[in-house]
């Protein structure tokens, strides 16, 4: 068996550390019979292993807590709860409770389930990942993975070669500085997953680009490995050994056909007839673990490591549904929350700092963990620069591919042989490991701002959009509940050939039986597109393609995206998209709708994660931004058009306006809507008595009453288009209006009023705001106590920081891209 430590003796002792235990030979029983029949329960194995996960778990949990602020990854702080479980603290403290945490039977227990996990983890890793990566990452990546990987090991080659008298015998004869160099140099796949899940970094091109390096380092590694294996066994003058590499050749070459040909069909024959959107049954879930377990148990018969199986059978099968998200939905919580951390925690246990004795073997270690650590940082970043990435994105790749090399080592950790790595090596590499992979985390967390790509340079509102240039809109969607609002809206828009509108659908999925993030162009039949199963979006873009088919030739165009990415940062890729086609306006759903009863109803059951993504976008947004609140209200009318319904209007529209940029933009909004269209809108201006309205930004009521008249002297004509100005002297007044106003529209339009300074008229209703990503007025109107039902439109114009106008520094004028005009 791979996992050697503690080495198990053939009369049942346990060596942790060079410290030898052994077992009571009459004690064999699992469970105890309860403190009131006289047993302690810590002398039985279950119990025992109960209370390591319970506290474990716990302190861990605790420990991150105090710790997440600063960035620092939840493996580092899981790391530390196991070394305050220790001698480092816990066994000088408290010694009878540390030795709970040092028993023989303890410490073979979490090495076995630790490892167990571990295995589990890697094959749902390996499931989850798209090798398409492989494919797509280019250059870029295969170069990172390739200097990133020989730049540390030879340095640290060299670095071992001239301090070659200085290093001690011990090292020499366990290849102690062979097995650091591997493990510091290497980067493993499923440690930058897990480390840029931690950062939410997972969606952002670094984090990409990190991921293919990764996958493609761990590929190459394996299979170096195995080649070089092969030809040193085959060249051996011994005819035993040379026939040991030809069975190793063999048994690798059948284990590999094994799980393509025999493994891999039988898990998706049980996959092919599982409904769309369903999860596999109990029982075939079980199935798919027992096969699994036996080729980790073949794998090691054949002498490979125990997890390798596993991952490369989970790298053969789809990622996405219905494995990939079962796997996340029914594991993902219980591995790598509840039985994990005994893996990591168990690095911590190992860790003494009492035993740092030798001054100068602690000083020579650290200069093989700094020189690898440099090594690896340039060999990283030189190759992005060359490449054309800017020093600050190659700066933080540098940081990222180190700290896969240095969270390496606390995954290798776990199966270090304590023959190889004494108390004091462990010791001294192990706070390098806690020190520099914290502070890593910390610095790459603080340096990437994501942002400050989505600065357009630009004013790309709906106010500032010429006359007869198309409406650029973004139309988010997370399911196909959120179809028929967003085209409603879309069909009231009432785009023509005068004044179309260029529709982008961007299909939002969140991220789960994945690893790697989708930001793709939707194609019809490319199943490479969505990996979770595409029927969903194409139901979705075959709705927004037949809405776009009936209306006239010219009016509206649409080129659908697909994104699957966590909430956290699936802004991320909507302000992508927003600043690569030029949008003027992203619309995103609300989270919440009303339910047939007319309570109101989570849209998703993630509609916290969602509101959480909608807050970013307003967040971060180079464009305008819309909230689409559907109530039910509006809907497409068929055959909506310049002519359609010639005695009635289609959709019946109010804009209530108090003042500020957002209203300002929502009233150029449903200017658009009117144009050439029997749209029927009604504008009420809510003005304070004059009195009352000293003092104020007289700029910003310069603005207010020139887009105001422009609107009065363009469009207004009492009969369909309306302006209704209200003099009110409070709150009470203003929702008295709108309350009367409301019942008779499809469609309300409010200004979120982000930026502006608080008026009077919504002095008394802000203290009782629910959502303030649709400001006051927006909140009020949706709210079930207001009692209306009528869908609402939130508007925040484009930030003058998305536009360039503020803290915009004469380098990044520099890097303001060119626009064409043509349509992309």
């Amino acid at each position: 068996m791979s996992l050697e430590d503690p080495s198990i003796g053939p009369h049942g002792e346990a060596t942790v550390n060079k410290s030898l235990f052994c077992f009571p030979p009459n004690n064999s029983a699992a469970t105890s019979s309860g403190i009131f029949a006289g047993d302690d329960p810590f002398k039985f194995y279950f119990p025992l292993l109960l209370y390591h996960v319970c506290i474990v778990f716990a302190l861990s949990r605790a420990v991150h807590a105090l710790l997440r602020r600063a960035n620092v990854p939840l493996v580092i702080s899981q790391i530390l709860a196991g070394a305050l479980l220790g001698p480092s603290f816990l066994g000088k403290v408290l010694p009878r409770a540390g030795e709970l945490f040092a028993t023989p039977e303890g410490w073979v227990q979490i090495n076995t389930v630790g490892g167990y996990a571990f295995m589990l983890q890697i094959f749902i890793v390996g499931v989850k990942t798209d090798l398409g990566m492989i494919a797509k990452s280019g250059r870029k990546a295969a170069a990172v993975a390739f200097f990133g990987t020989a730049g540390p090991h030879l340095a640290m080659y060299a670095a071992g070669a001239a301090l070659r008298a200085r290093v001690p015998a011990a090292w020499k004869a366990t290849f102690m500085l062979t097995n650091l160099n591997s493990w510091w140099s290497l980067s493993a796949f499923i440690v930058v997953c897990c480390t840029l899940d931690d950062l939410n970094l997972l969606s952002s091109k670094l984090g990409r680009l990190a991921m293919s390096a990764a996958l493609i380092g761990d590929f190459a590694n394996t299979f170096s490995i195995a080649g070089v294996t092969s030809y040193l066994l085959a060249s051996s003058p011994s005819e035993k050994i040379q026939r040991i590499g030809f069975l190793s050749f063999i048994t690798f070459s059948v284990f590999i056909g094994l799980m393509a040909f025999v493994a891999r069909p039988a898990i998706l024959r049980l996959m092919r007839d599982v409904p769309e959107g369903a999860l596999l049954s109990e029982a075939r879930l079980v199935a798919v673990l027992l096969i699994t377990i036996t080729i980790s148990y073949t794998g090691e018969i054949l002498g490979l490591h125990a997890t390798y199986g596993p991952f490369m059978l989970g790298l053969m099968l789809p990622g996405g549904a219905p494995l990939g998200v079962t796997l996340a939905e029914r594991l993902d919580r219980l591995v790598a929350g509840v039985l994990m951390p005994l893996l990591f925690a168990q690095g911590g246990m190992r860790l003494d700092v009492f035993k740092l004795a030798d001054a100068s073997t602690c000083l020579l270690l650290e200069v093989f963990l700094v020189v690898g650590a440099v090594a690896k940082f340039v060999s990283c970043m030189l190759p992005c620069i060359y490449c054309g990435m800017s020093r600050r994105e190659a700066f933080i790749i540098g940081f990222i591919m180190n700290f896969k090399g240095i969270t390496e080592v606390v995954y290798a950790s776990a199966f270090m042989d304590a023959k190889v790595f004494d108390d004091q090596v462990y010791a001294t590499f192990m706070i390098n490991v806690l020190v520099v992979g914290a502070a890593t985390a910390s610095v790459v967390k603080h340096m990437y701002h994501p942002e400050e790509k989505y600065v357009a340079y630009r004013r790309r509102t709906v106010q500032h959009k010429k006359l007869g240039d198309e409406l650029r809109v973004l139309a988010c969607v997370h399911s196909q509940a959120d179809v028929e609002p967003m085209l409603a809206l879309l069909d009231a828009s009432s785009p023509t050939p005068v004044s179309p509108v260029a529709v982008y659908l961007l299909h939002l999925a969140p991220l789960a039986g994945l690893t790697t993030s989708v930001l793709r162009s939707f194609k019809h039949g490319d199943r490479n597109c969505v990996p979770s199963g595409g029927t969903h979006s194409e139901r979705i873009v075959n709705a927004f393609q037949l809405f776009v088919q009936q209306r006239p030739p010219g009016s509206a165009s649409l080129l659908p995206y697909v994104c699957i990415a966590p909430y956290a940062t699936m802004h991320d890729d909507v302000c992508e998209i927003a600043l690569e086609k030029r949008a003027n306006l992203i619309v995103v759903p609300f989270h919440q709708r009303l339910a047939i009863d007319g309570s109101v109803e989570n849209t998703t059951a993630n509609a916290g994660a969602v509101q959480d993504a909608n807050a970013n976008v307003l967040s971060y947004s180079p464009c305008s931004v819309a909230i689409l609140v559907d109530r039910g209200s509006l809907s497409v009318v068929p055959g909506a058009g310049p002519a359609a319904d010639a005695d009635g209007f289609p959709h019946r529209v109010a804009l209530y306006f108090l003042g500020g940029p957002d209203d300002r933009e929502a009233l150029a909004l449903a200017a658009y809507m009117t144009e050439d269209a029997p749209i029927g809108l009604t504008v009420f201006r809510f003005l304070l008595p004059p009195e009352w309205s000293k003092g104020g930004d007289a700029e910003e009521a310069r603005l207010d009453e020139e887009a105001v008249q422009e609107y009065v002297r363009r469009w207004v004509d009492d009969e369909r288009v309306v302006y209704s100005e209200n003099v009110v002297s409070g709150s009470d007044e203003m929702v008295a209006v709108i309350r009367t106003a409301s019942p008779a529209c499809d469609l309300l339009i409010v200004g979120r009023r982000a930026d502006s300074p608080e008026s009077p008229l919504t002095a008394g209703i802000s203290d009782w705001s629910e959502h303030l990503e649709l400001g006051v007025l927006g909140d009020l109107l949706t709210s079930t106590d207001f009692g209306c039902r009528v869908s609402t439109l939130v508007v925040q114009q484009q930030t003058r920081a998305a536009a360039g106008e503020i803290n915009q520094s004469p380098e990044k004028n520099t890097e303001q891209r060119p626009e064409s005009d043509g349509h992309v």
